[in-house]
């Protein structure tokens, strides 16, 4: 499996824009998105009995959507869009998570990861 693979295969249980309007606490480091925790724990939902792959990807593109939605909210703009995502951001996130050695639960999903 690639990383174009499992984004490819994972973003259909994200929505391609998100509303940000309900924003709170928002700064540079960080911020609160009712809506976009709603759609990242709807995802995880719907991917319950997907490979580990495509779990991390939720939490990945998870990542870039909050990211993204700091930047929006900070900007003046209500939405943040699937397309708007740093893909270099969001590849680091999920790779982070699976090549973190240490972590031993991934240890035989590394083995099927072919980096691009």
């Amino acid at each position: 499996m690639t990383f174009k693979e499992v984004y490819n295969l994972t973003i259909k249980y994200y929505p391609s824009e998100i509303d940000i309007s309900d924003g709170k606490m928002v700064e540079k480091g960080g911020g609160k998105f009712k809506k976009l925790s709603e759609s990242w724990n709807d995802a995880e939902l719907k991917t319950e009995k997907e490979s580990d792959f495509i779990k991390l990807m939720v939490w990945g593109i998870f990542c870039g959507y909050h990211k993204k939605a700091i930047d929006n909210f900070m900007n003046g703009k209500k939405t943040v869009s699937l397309n708007e995502l740093d893909m270099g951001y969001l590849k680091y996130k999920f790779e982070e998570s699976l090549l973190d050695t240490e972590d031993v639960y991934y240890a035989e999903l590394r083995t099927e990861y072919k980096t691009e």
